[in-house]
């Protein structure tokens, strides 16, 4: 038996639901699903609702407005057409209503002019968090830590480390003012929970501070290794000039080398003596 995709199923219900705010239930029936089952895996987040319920609610309204101009256009045609010959006054009032409509015509084709602001190729702002959006249900949670560091978080960090001192303060005074022994044992143990979050702050601070110290040495990474790397290609152009130099230098320099050399190519044994 095939396994049932969820999530192809939430993201076609959701195109649904934006256009004609069907519910859940609805679409499960007319698509032979579960309801049950599929309200387990098929969520609809709040502003999509919202969204859902305007569309749903536009289209009626346009719905009525619609039918309202159909009967305001036959009765004038019915009045215009009963009064002094019928035909002469119909034909006014068919010349008037074009003049009308050819003000409010739409221009055909308008709704399919390229955008000037169309998003990039492989642009994914529309599906961004993607499977983790649907287990908050508070979107600003998203906006908020869309702009956080690491940075804010080491902040973050040093301000509960500070407020778990307050805190520790706090107990020392009162500590001393009491003087009943189940007392001063809870709050013997509630320092002790204090002191071991606030060592585990200060950890958590430690290993923040290394993580910067590190993200800023694989910052400057690359462009060492751009600078390394032109430097070896430009040691080894300046190694093959001198070479190519020296060369052309010590062309038609006679040696004893090369004597020995010239004679026993002259001897035509291929080198052997």
């Amino acid at each position: 038996m095939a396994k049932t995709d969820w999530k192809k199923l939430e993201q076609k219900f959701q195109r649904a639901h934006a256009r004609t705010g069907i519910k859940l239930q609805d679409w499960c029936k007319q698509n032979g699903i579960s309801y049950d089952t599929a309200r387990r895996y098929i969520k609809l987040r709040k502003n999509e609702q919202g969204a859902a319920q305007k569309n749903a609610q536009k289209n009626e309204h346009k719905n009525a407005q619609n039918s309202e101009q159909f009967s305001d256009e036959k009765s004038s045609f019915d009045e215009a057409y009963d009064e002094d010959g019928g035909a002469k006054n119909s034909e006014e009032s068919c010349a008037e209503n074009d003049t009308d409509f050819a003000k409010t015509k739409r221009i055909r084709g308008s709704r399919f002019v390229a955008p000037t602001n169309a998003f990039q190729p492989r642009n994914t702002a529309a599906v961004k968090h993607r499977g983790y959006a649907k287990h908050l249900e508070k979107d600003y949670l998203f906006d908020d830590a869309a702009e956080m560091a690491l940075v804010d978080e080491l902040v973050f960090t040093r301000a509960r480390a500070l407020s778990v001192t307050a805190t520790l303060k706090r107990m020392f005074t009162e500590l001393e003012k009491t003087e009943d022994i189940l007392a001063r044992t809870a709050l013997y143990g509630k320092m002790m929970q204090a002191e071991t979050a606030l060592d585990r702050n200060i950890a958590r601070i430690e290993s923040i501070e290394r993580t910067l110290g590190t993200l800023d040495i694989i910052a400057v990474t690359p462009a060492r290794i751009v600078a390394d790397t032109e430097y070896r290609v430009a040691a080894r152009e300046k190694v093959k000039a001198e070479t190519q130099r020296l060369t052309a230098e010590n062309k038609g320099v006679i040696t004893p080398l090369t004597e020995a050399i010239d004679e026993l190519q002259s001897l035509n044994k291929g080198g052997k003596l």
